[in-house]
């Protein structure tokens, strides 16, 4: 097995035999990292963006509309707001499709009509992930800046005459980041896992359900070489940012 294993050989899909496990997650990889990965670092922009001002401006009214939405969106399970997403705008207004990530019988290719047809079918399941995502960044950064607001350097620069902009950006911003980054490294293990889940609510043709599928139809051998792929990207990634 570890011979095999170091070779890159994981063996070949029960459920899709003789296919090798390799081929099915190579197939399956591309549509994970386009969903699952650009939705996380776009949720962790725009919520430590908006938190950090939420956190240091208290008294803005639109921002405490925004601290009670997160409160009331965070709590929520990924597969729950996904399907609640998917009745309203799939079944109900029938503005997206319902499930897929491309038009059945379209040719994949690099071309406009390609791509804005997997970004048609991509939105609402990366428009959950975005605004949970963004609900728990949002949330976090807030309380870290209102306690970096507190410490005596940023009160220092205050009474050194530091402008407003320069305190925020330079003092305060940029110090309450520092766990957020380190946040952002272990929150790339729910690729592999919370939010694969969207994945199967969508039947999006990623890791998500391709690793429900193995489950349901007890392919072992993919099911560890999922697992086994995950372990080796998310300790890579935390190695990285590390």
């Amino acid at each position: 097995f570890w011979v095999r294993l170091a070779q890159g050989d994981l063996g070949v899909s029960f459920f899709q035999f003789p296919t090798p496990v390799l081929s099915l997650i190579i197939t399956a990889l591309p549509w994970t990292v386009g969903l699952l990965l650009v939705t996380t670092i776009l949720a962790w922009v725009i919520g430590n963006v908006l938190g950090a001002f939420a956190g240091y401006f208290t008294g803005n009214r639109w921002l405490q509309g925004l601290d009670a939405a997160a409160m009331v969106v965070r709590p929520m399970p990924y597969y729950i707001f996904a399907f609640a997403l998917l009745l309203i705008f799939a079944y109900a207004v029938r503005w997206f499709p319902v499930s897929g990530g491309a038009s059945f019988g379209r040719q994949p290719g690099f071309n406009l009509a390609y791509i804005k047809d997997v970004i048609w079918h991509s939105f609402l399941p990366a428009l959950s992930i975005v605004i949970l995502g963004m609900a728990v960044w949002f949330q976090t950064m807030k309380l870290v800046v209102q306690s970096v607001v507190g410490e005596s350097y940023v009160q220092y620069a205050r009474l050194g005459g530091v402008t407003e902009n320069k305190i925020v950006t330079r003092y305060v911003f940029r110090n309450a980041l520092l766990p957020q980054i380190t946040g952002l490294a272990l929150s790339l293990g729910l690729i592999f896992s919370g939010a694969l889940i969207t994945e199967i609510v969508f039947s999006y043709p990623g890791l998500g359900t391709l690793l429900y599928n193995a489950i349901i139809n007890g392919d072992y051998n993919l099911i560890m070489g999922i697992t086994i792929f995950s372990i080796f990207a998310i300790t890579t990634i935390v190695l990285i940012v590390d």
